[in-house]
């Protein structure tokens, strides 16, 4: 009641600053004064909820002082989405204050947090309200060789045509000095080009610079950027080479396929495309060539496409080449009346099945037609309650909700993908905390088996139909005046030009049906006894903070080692990392973290386990470490000093400034703990 109290009277008092009265504003201002200072304390407070509910109340303020109160919590943010749109609401109505403030001087960019706190607030405006003020600020500080700053990216999200030019006069120049600026302001124009159709005069010939000697996040740029911009000029030439060439790294092949589809069914495309679909090419290339085909003219090219998908000999490779093809608008029609003739592979069926009932619009002609080739009993489209009853009462008495969680964790299924626990995880479909505590076992068990039966408020997909003859699927996760952000099935964010926008409309639910046909029944059973023991007191209670749930995980191979594990903890070794989330318990369990080192080739010495957190205040910080006997730990590169050890126990003490930071922890190979878990409630842990 406190907090509302402090936060009640702004919403009253606020419009009083408005009205013409000098009288009634003289008196108002003691008043919001005093409410500001309050809040200055809130929006640093170390609770979350805390924070957003004071980046509100300050967005109803138009005072310079609240634009600067709010943009402080900025760096605060983390992986709040709610503090994130809370703030992105308050910059927004205070849009004026906020623009005033900067185009005078009162509020100058003068550091790397206000830096950020810049472009943050300038992304959060529509283009058209911020454009005249980046305008002033570039004539007065242009863009220095280094990138330094966030006007290379505001200049994407609302500079204007002279802006864009210099930009692309800079990129294409060699201007810059750092290979993060390049491709920074390659990354930039192709937004520009695609949400605002703004792109500097003539074509793409220069950006070959791109193409030879560069890195690989400069090349992927500029392959991007060809696709946004549709007129690569004399770069397309280079584009075809590396496209036919083995040797090409998978990573730049996606790309320059992936910007043949966006230059569209032209002649040029496809007269390059058809020779490199030929069986005489190699399979990386025939197969990426021949998907691309089908997506470009889905009527002419849908048999070459299942013939590459019935020589595919991966199941993995198999799911990426359907979800690939069924983007395009009516390919699944279109590969139906293939399917039969094709002696597809059941598991490669079993792929296309999962593909096509994971888009929110299912085609029922291409399910039937997999159907036949998946050898999988299907789930069905409707159970009776008796029957539902039935399942639920017998994974009660039966199912192993360990061996359940080991299931649900499988990649194959993608539940992980989709849902989040503990705050952690997916947000294509509903938040599963306290499924099990809230929610009778037969209506999970009918969620399961049949998703589309009961869909969840605010989880309905939308079918997105583009002016190229795409098709995206997803939950809307938010909306601008230039784009669509969609959630995909692969909790992947989408963006969407509405530019590009032909129709959208409501679908269905993301979560395919038939999902769990491929287990056995005893695996279906210890999965739906692990939903229903969610949020109940024990192992399966997430409910909980202060725990790190998301980590990333090395191996430290013998060749790591000799390098040095000072540059692994110091944040130096960026390649290797694999991320791992913790066990609804909180813990990190050996057997997970051991599977992600089965592919190394060199001798295993060590595993590296970094998790990342943000803290509100500056001062002392508690760990606690339960699992590891004499822990090796470094925060920010620093080792961390044990306070207290009780056999696997122990507490670390450090003091920390606001911000973000690191963790990392350093064990042995060999003697891996059972698990570990590490809390700590002072702290912000990254949730995804």
């Amino acid at each position: 009641m406190k907090l509302i109290s402090h936060l009640f009277t702004p919403l009253i008092l606020a419009p009083l600053l408005c009205l013409q009265s000098s009288v009634v504003r003289a008196a108002t201002t003691p008043v919001l004064d005093a409410q500001l200072a309050r809040l200055a304390k809130l929006v640093t407070d170390p609770h979350p909820r805390v924070r957003v509910e004071a980046v509100h109340a300050l967005g109803k303020i138009p005072t310079a002082r609240s634009v600067e109160l709010v943009l402080s919590a900025v760096d605060t943010i983390g992986t709040d989405t709610f503090l994130d749109y809370a703030l992105w609401l308050s910059v927004n109505d205070l849009a004026r204050p906020f623009l005033a403030a900067l185009e005078s001087g009162a509020w100058l960019p003068d550091s790397q947090a206000k830096q950020r706190q810049l472009e943050f607030a300038l992304r959060a405006l529509d283009p058209a309200v911020g454009a005249g003020s980046i305008t002033k600020l570039l004539a007065a500080k242009p863009i220095t060789k280094d990138g330094a700053g966030p006007w290379i990216e505001l200049i994407g999200a609302a500079g204007g045509q002279a802006e864009i030019n210099q930009l692309w006069e800079h990129a294409a120049s060699g201007y810059f000095s750092s290979d993060e600026a390049k491709v920074r302001a390659l990354t930039a124009l192709a937004s520009a080009a695609r949400l605002r159709n703004v792109k500097p005069a003539g074509d793409g010939s220069r950006v070959v610079r791109y193409f030879n000697y560069a890195t690989m996040q400069q090349h992927l740029a500029a392959l991007n950027l060809m696709g946004a911009w549709k007129n690569p000029g004399a770069a397309f030439a280079e584009m075809v080479k590396m496209a036919g060439d083995v040797r090409t790294p998978a990573e730049v092949r996606t790309a320059v396929f992936a910007a043949f589809r966006e230059l569209g069914a032209i002649p040029p495309v496809l007269g390059a495309l058809q020779p490199l679909a030929a069986k005489t090419s190699p399979a990386p290339v025939r197969s990426a060539a021949a998907t691309t085909l089908a997506s470009l003219q889905p009527a002419k090219f849908a048999s070459l496409a299942m013939e590459v998908l019935a020589e595919t000999k991966s199941d993995a490779e198999a799911l990426d080449l359907w979800r690939s093809l069924l983007t395009a608008k009516g390919m699944a029609k279109q590969l139906a009346p293939y399917v039969g003739t094709a002696q597809l592979p059941p598991a490669i069926a079993q792929a296309g099945l999962r593909a096509a009932r994971e888009g929110g619009q299912p085609e029922p002609t291409l399910i039937a037609a997999l159907n036949k080739l998946s050898n999988v009993a299907l789930s069905p489209d409707k159970l009776t309650p008796e029957r539902l009853k039935e399942i639920a009462d017998i994974a009660l008495k039966t199912g192993d909700a360990a061996r359940g969680e080991r299931i649900y964790r499988r990649a194959e299924l993608g539940c992980v993908l989709c849902h989040s626990i503990g705050g952690v995880g997916g947000k294509v479909g509903p938040d599963m905390t306290s499924l099990g505590a809230s929610a009778p076992a037969d209506y999970l068990v009918e969620s399961v088996l049949v998703p589309n039966a009961k869909i969840k408020e605010g989880f309905h997909s939308i079918i997105v139909e583009t002016k190229d003859d795409l098709e995206f699927s997803g939950i809307l996760v938010r909306e601008t005046g230039q784009e669509l952000i969609l959630r995909n099935a692969q909790n992947q964010e989408v963006s969407v030009a509405k530019n590009n926008v032909r129709k959208r409309a409501n679908g269905l639910s993301l979560m395919p049906a038939g999902l769990v046909d491929t287990l056995s029944e005893g695996e279906r059973l210890d999965l739906f006894r692990f939903l229903t023991e969610l949020g109940k007191a024990g192992n399966y209670d997430a409910s909980k903070g202060g725990v790190a749930r998301v980590w990333q995980v090395l191996a430290g191979t013998t060749f790591i080692e000799q390098d040095g594990f000072e540059r692994v903890v110091k944040g130096e070794v960026k390649q290797g990392w694999k991320p791992l989330l913790a066990r609804v318990s909180g813990g990190l369990a050996a057997e997970d973290i051991a599977e992600l080192g089965k592919a190394q080739i060199d001798r295993l010495v060590t595993f590296y386990t970094s998790a990342q957190f943000t803290v509100a205040k500056a001062g002392p910080v508690t760990f606690e470490l339960d699992g590891v006997t004499k822990p090796e730990v470094w925060i920010d590169g620093e080792k961390a000093r044990d306070v207290g050890t009780t056999g696997p126990k122990s507490a670390l003490n450090v003091m920390l400034k606001p911000g973000p930071h690191t963790i990392v922890l350093r064990l042995d190979a060999r003697q891996l703990p059972e698990q570990f878990k590490l809390r700590c409630g002072d702290v912000n842990w990254a949730q995804n």
